[in-house]
């Protein structure tokens, strides 16, 4: 029990008549035990037991050395906090305030990618809220950090390949087979070369039905190796029957309806065949992570597993990939749930870096049972092996890497369901951690054994989600084709298509995939493919829209670094309706002994410890007290220093709270490198505050007031507010702002001190005079400008050097006005005219619609649409109207990226195309 500091998130609470006192002891956020209420009248005889834990805390205290018992008093703990370590290899339940740099399980990477300021309680100036548990937050971020800057920043960087520094070191590949046996050569996918023909065929293995028992009589390696023709030199051959014989490194049992967990043990069964590291080559990977779907379509399948004759035979046809590298990988662990199987192979040599491999699968198919649908998963430790004298008795810090293969509802209306499978499997995707978990904890037990501690697949250093997801894009069918069908601006439509994903959509709208990371798709859809007559000119079904629906994402911890080299699909293999596709990446993590990483982290946990329990409050000076950041332009960053310094003797917490309850704790044009952080005795803290406006910004501050002040608060934890006053003067520009605003500017737009000073609407301008000077200047000049914006602002004369090419000034002017016309807060065309625009058929209708438009934008429009026929008039632009239509349509006619039913791309173009001819 408590009593020497308030309850969290409340304080000592008087009650009615004042000669009562009610005191609520409360254990703690997350904390499966209630509160606990007392209530007394004897205020004497409180003030006695008061006085009384006083003296033992201080009689404590002169008598450290003595080694007491408090097991059976938990009140005192909070008094022997300085005493107290969390033990670094026990379980997160049971290590102390749930402070996950001490535990050996990873911290949930959705929770450690929101900043920690948003998982504080709510307060405000003069309300503060749950201190004691703001300071556990705020405390266990610091240690994270702490550890990263200062641990991790002097510790060398280990790739995943132990000190051989060349290379890929994971590469990891998705494909849905469609039931399909392996019957082409695999090595563009695997090995990632372009060399070997991916036409090579291998003769169809022949079809196994699941009900069948022992009909394969040949060994299936050397019917492989026989079809390729692929005869190694007996060296390699015998590396190779060796890992074929071990081909099944882990009995992971499959079991249909509820989540199936495998454990792989660490004296799994290893090929002693061995293999020269000097054939290595730089692009070779360290690890093969492969992901595959519908491996079998048979009915049977559905209801329960049999043979692994599907597995083994892709598993040998990977192998074969490999080529003569073969004999330097064996394969690590698999995991199989029906159609689902996801499959692990590495370097011989690095088999030793790997332990506590765990498997589990789970169902979202039929009834959300069944394996038609859902995901494989595994998780294993990686640690990297020193060098030098002292590597026998080196441990090092191990990294945890996940992989999901998950295969999600199909067809392009199941939208939501896709998004629901994948919260589904994030809940139930569960690996078996091995680590009994606390009994005194609420359904710790459940009366057949102990209890183990559920891993989720996020709590992991770094976790790769891939497999067939079934996102569609938005567009309509035709649109798609037409988009994809022109070779002349592939990467433009790359681009255009990316942008109406579903699965882009779903993460910029955090429905799913929240924080997972992506490299920019720039190959053409891996789905669906056909044979025969029902295909178009690509070879996609002509019943199926083309889509994205095979990919790779990943999340990984700030402890390790993860950087995806490559992503791309292999056309060359077509023997299912998928094209398999593959990404490269390369992991480095600090290479850091475990001792050293306990005792630095026990150094910090000694200074903050007793934290939330200390009786002197914390002391900060915050300098200055006024921040001006004077002159504020548009997209123009000014940043100033804002220094905290801990003037007393205990470590302080701090964060910025709003002013109000309802209010945010920073207006939106300012920006601070850190929201909360700790500051240690003696010690100072240096923020960074920013002001940057952006396009939302502007279109705010041009037509409002200008003059920016706010008053940050600082909570110091425990302690008193602070306040910090931050002024500005924000310049007015063109930018962000809407036509029908510019042309009633009396001036330019520096000139207008006030917004009451804009004109009435019968006194505006035909057409804005910004729009239209850089219209004119393009169709005239070619010479350099040394500060457009400003020149437009101003309305002082563009300052020309002739000394510079035409060409370079023109696309400076172009880039310019594009700019301009995309920063619009409506765009020229206004989106209620977006729809009816692309459904015009012809050039007389197209023009006919223009009385719709505002007067203003009709005069807009013809002049830069005149200005566009000029241009492919010329002699060096015949070929690229295409090009020019393609750049400028998202900028007259603006993408709603929000809505779920765009707007045809194809018939946007078109409508542009009348114009320009």
């Amino acid at each position: 029990m408590d009593l020497s500091s308030p309850p969290s998130g409340g304080s000592f609470a008087t009650s009615q008549p004042k000669t009562e006192l009610t005191v609520t002891i409360d254990p703690g956020q997350g904390s499966p035990f209630t509160p606990i209420t007392l209530q007394t009248n004897d205020i004497p005889g409180l003030r006695r037991v008061l006085d009384e834990c006083k003296r033992l805390k201080e009689a404590a205290s002169a008598e450290r050395e003595g080694d007491y018992d408090f097991e059976p008093f938990g009140w005192v703990a909070p008094y022997i906090a300085d005493d107290v370590l969390p033990p670094l290899c026990e379980s997160l339940v049971a290590t102390p305030y749930s402070l996950y740099a001490l535990s050996p399980i990873p911290p949930d990477l959705r929770k450690i990618k929101k900043p920690v300021h948003t998982r504080l309680s709510v307060a405000s100036a003069g309300l503060p809220g749950d201190d004691m548990a703001d300071v556990e937050a705020i405390r266990e971020d610091w240690m994270r950090r702490k550890v990263e800057d200062d641990l991790f920043a002097r510790s060398e960087k280990a790739k995943l390949r132990c000190r051989i520094c060349f290379g890929r070191a994971i590469r990891i590949g998705t494909f849905n087979v469609n039931g399909k046996m392996p019957s082409q050569d695999l090595s563009a996918w695997v090995r990632g070369q372009v060399g070997r023909s991916g036409s090579t065929f291998i003769p169809p293995l022949k079809e196994i039905s699941p009900l069948s028992i022992g009909e394969v009589q040949k060994d299936p390696l050397e019917e492989r190796m026989e079809a390729l023709d692929l005869h190694p030199a007996p060296d390699n051959a015998s590396a190779i029957a060796a890992d074929a014989s071990s081909i099944r490194t882990a009995a992971d049992t499959v079991t249909s309806g509820t989540v199936s967990v495998g454990t792989v043990s660490e004296d799994t069964a290893v090929s002693d065949a061995g293999a020269d590291v000097s054939s290595e080559g730089p692009d070779d990977p360290d690890m093969l992570v492969l992901g595959f779907q519908e491996l079998d379509l048979s009915a049977e399948a559905l209801l329960y597993s049999t043979k692994t004759v599907r597995e083994d035979a892709w598993c040998m046809a990977v192998f074969a990939g490999l080529g003569e590298k073969a004999a330097l990988y064996e394969k690590l662990v698999s995991k199989q749930l029906v159609g689902m199987l996801l499959v692990i192979i590495t370097k011989k040599r690095l088999r030793a870096c790997f332990s506590e491999i765990r498997t589990c699968s789970v169902g979202a198919g039929i009834m959300g049972m069944l394996g038609n649908k859902g995901a494989t998963a595994a998780r294993l430790l990686f640690t990297p092996l020193p060098s030098g004298p002292s590597a026998a008795d080196y441990e090092g810090r191990p990294v945890t890497l996940t992989f999901v293969n998950a295969h999600l509802a199909a067809f392009d209306e199941m939208f939501d369901k896709r998004n629901a499978d994948f919260h589904d499997l994030s809940k139930r995707l569960l690996f078996d951690s091995g680590i009994v978990a606390d009994e005194s904890v609420p359904g710790g037990g459940n009366g057949y054994g102990p209890a183990t501690i559920q891993l989720r697949v996020f709590d992991t250093d770094a976790l790769f989600w891939l497999g067939d997801l079934n996102y569609r894009l938005m567009l309509q069918d035709a649109d798609i084709r037409a988009l994809l069908a022109s070779e002349e601006l592939q990467e433009e439509n790359i681009r255009t298509l990316r942008r109406f994903d579903q699965l882009v959509f779903a993460m910029r709208s955090k429905k799913a995939f929240e924080d997972f990371e992506e490299l920019p798709i720039a190959h053409p859809p891996s789905y669906r493919f056909a044979g025969g007559v029902l295909t178009d000119r690509l070879g996609y079904d002509l019943k199926r829209k083309p889509a994205w629906t095979d990919r790779i994402l990943h999340m990984a911890s700030s402890a390790i670094s993860v950087k995806q080299l490559d992503y791309s699909s292999h056309p060359t293999i077509t023997m299912s309706d998928h094209r398999p596709v593959s990404a490269a990446f390369e992991v480095q993590a600090p290479e850091l002994a475990i001792q050293e990483y306990e005792e630095f982290v026990e150094r910090l946990w000694r200074d903050v410890a007793s934290l939330e329990y200390l009786e002197e409050r914390p002391r900060v000076r915050v300098s200055p007290a006024t921040i001006d950041f004077g002159r504020v332009f548009y997209k123009r960053a000014a940043t100033r220093r804002l220094s905290i310094e801990n003037t007393g003797t205990v470590p302080c917490c701090f964060r910025f709270v709003p002013h109000a309850p309802t209010a945010d704790p920073c207006p939106l044009w300012l920006r601070m490198s850190a929201m909360t952080g700790l500051v240690m005795p003696g010690e100072k803290a240096e923020l960074t505050l920013s002001v940057l406006v952006d396009d939302s910004i502007a279109s705010q501050l041009n037509v409002g007031i200008t003059h920016l002040e706010e008053t940050l608060v600082l909570h110091t934890a425990l302690g008193r507010d602070h306040f910090v006053a931050v002024t500005g003067d924000y310049e007015r520009t063109c930018f962000a702002t809407s036509i029908s605003w510019l042309v009633r500017l009396p001036g330019p737009v520096r000139e207008l001190n006030s917004p009451s000073d804009i004109l009435s609407e019968d006194r505006g301008v035909n057409a804005p005079r910004e729009i239209m000077r850089l219209v004119n200047w393009l169709m005239s000049q070619a010479t350099d400008v040394p500060d457009l914006f400003l020149c437009l602002d101003t309305g002082a004369e563009f300052d020309l050097d002739e000394s510079e090419g035409k060409g370079k000034v023109a696309l400076a002017v172009a880039d310019t006005l594009a700019q301009l016309l995309d920063s619009l807060v409506e765009p020229v065309v206004p989106t209620a005219l977006h729809g009816r625009c692309a459904e015009m058929s012809s050039r007389d209708e197209a023009f006919e619609l223009l009385d719709q438009f505002p007067v203003v934008n009709v005069n807009v429009w013809i002049s830069l649409t005149a200005f566009l026929h000029f241009l492919g008039q010329q002699e060096t632009y015949l070929d690229k109207v295409k090009r020019l239509v393609a750049f400028f349509t998202p900028v007259l006619f603006r993408d709603d990226l929000s809505s779920s039913v765009p707007v045809s791309v194809v018939g946007k173009r078109n409508f542009l195309r009348y114009f320009i001819g």
